[in-house]
């Protein structure tokens, strides 16, 4: 009896021995996910403090979804939000507090809950007022979603600004300035900022070509709001020493030859010997535009879209009335102006339109009248403004064919928000716009 006593005994405690680890790793299992479940529980986000009416934004919610919209109405402790998709009723305590932490390029430093957002501007309200920022004037900025730090790219400006702001299209200028302290370059021009009203440029490479020139632009009207933006500008140009010959070439199709009829642009004449003719002589040219623009937010909220409406004249046919062109009196090479009225003032009237593709890309493109015009294939474009024919530089060719009226569109690419490269169909075909700011 006691040996059977024993023996249950032994054998108990060898079943405690090869069940008992299975027990503890089941136990080790249960308090690792409880562990997990504690640090989960202690790691609470951060919900909204501030919630008022006529807040507008992204809205972060505790189960990770968001929506943009503006806050309409809060009533029992829920926000009616207008959303593109209708109006939604959230808790107030599923609504994420988003924190804002910005340095503006001032070196000033603001941190706060954001109460509202657009494309221009942050209203970030901190312990000692409202505050309202420009995108424009932030140097660095992070953002924090329930008290975490959000990604990167949720810190990035929304795509509604964009970040190709225009001033000009192709040869045209629209009626918005540059902003103050600001240079711009182009392939054609240079041009700064003084305030946000006024600004200068100049035809860089014609004053290479002994064509000192200044076109200042002053903004007569502006009115800017939260979604939409206008405005009226008045440009003016003067060249000091604009050559009879750059003249000649751009009404070089309203030249006859006086015996056979011919244009003067479709002539057999050498190039060597159009620009030798009238290389030293020059006169003093005035020019000016009037320009309406304007811009929105796109109805689908990506992006913007705008046009543009101007006419530009100058007293460029006071250099060429009556003028007489003798290439070869022997030959017959001798070309008047013509004297159809279409000539009598050299006038361009013209339409600019853009739309935002997506954030970096920009569709543009413009519609003009101009009794200067003239079709240029790409070689002989290319040949012209490095030099291979004419002034370096600069497009003065002769050549091409005459086209009153004539359209052109292309893309613009945003490298970074102070370069941008485009391509379009009409000479220069090739653009770019690098804007930086006053050292």
């Amino acid at each position: 009896m006691k040996f059977l006593l024993w023996s249950l005994c032994v054998g108990f405690g060898f079943g405690l021995s090869f069940t008992e680890p299975e027990e503890i790793e089941v136990i080790n299992n249960q308090s690792a996910n409880n562990i997990e479940v504690l640090v989960q529980k202690d790691k609470r986000l951060v919900l909204a403090d501030v919630l008022e009416v006529g807040m507008s934004k992204y809205f972060y919610l505790i189960d990770g979804n968001r929506i943009r919209g503006i806050i309409t109405e809060i009533e029992n402790q829920k926000c009616a939000i207008q959303t593109a998709e209708g109006i939604l009723w959230v808790p107030m305590s599923d609504i994420l507090e988003e924190t804002i932490d910005l340095i503006k390029l001032d070196d000033t430093r603001y941190k706060g809950p954001l109460l509202k957002e657009d494309g221009e501007s942050l209203l970030i309200r901190s312990r000692y007022g409202d505050v309202k920022i420009m995108k424009k004037e932030v140097l660095k900025m992070e953002r924090y979603h329930g008290g975490e730090l959000a990604p990167a790219i949720e810190s990035r400006r929304t795509f509604d600004q964009g970040e190709d702001e225009l001033i000009q299209q192709f040869f045209d200028h629209n009626a918005f300035i540059l902003e103050p302290n600001t240079f711009i370059l182009t392939p054609m021009s240079l041009g700064y900022g003084f305030t946000d009203r006024f600004m200068i440029s100049t035809q860089w490479s014609s004053n290479f070509n002994r064509d000192l020139n200044l076109y200042p632009k002053i903004r007569l009207f502006h009115k800017k709001e939260s979604k939409k933006e206008s405005g009226l500008t008045l440009g003016l140009g003067i060249h000091q020493n604009f050559s009879l010959q750059s003249a000649i070439s751009k009404f070089s199709h309203a030249f006859i030859n006086t015996s056979t009829g011919e244009s003067l642009n479709k002539s057999e004449i050498e190039d060597e010997k159009f620009y030798d003719l009238y290389d030293n002589e020059s006169n003093v040219l005035l020019e000016g535009y009037l320009v309406y623009s304007t811009k929105r937010n796109n109805p689908t909220g990506r992006g913007k879209v705008g046009w543009s409406v101007g006419v530009k004249a100058s007293n460029m046919m006071n250099h060429l009335k009556g003028r007489q062109l003798v290439y070869d009196y022997d030959d017959g090479e001798i070309y008047e102006f013509s004297s159809d009225d279409k000539y009598k003032i050299p006038i361009r009237v013209y339409g600019l339109f853009h739309y935002d593709l997506q954030k970096k890309i920009k569709f543009v493109a413009s519609m003009y009248y101009d009794n200067s015009f003239r079709e240029l294939e790409f070689a002989k474009s290319t040949d012209d403004f490095f030099g291979i024919t004419g002034d370096a530089l600069t497009f003065d060719s002769f050549r091409g064919e005459a086209a009153d009226f004539s359209f052109d569109f292309g893309f613009m690419y945003a490298v970074n928000e102070n370069f941008r490269i485009g391509v379009h169909f009409q000479q220069p075909y090739i653009d770019f716009h690098w804007e930086f700011f006053e050292f």
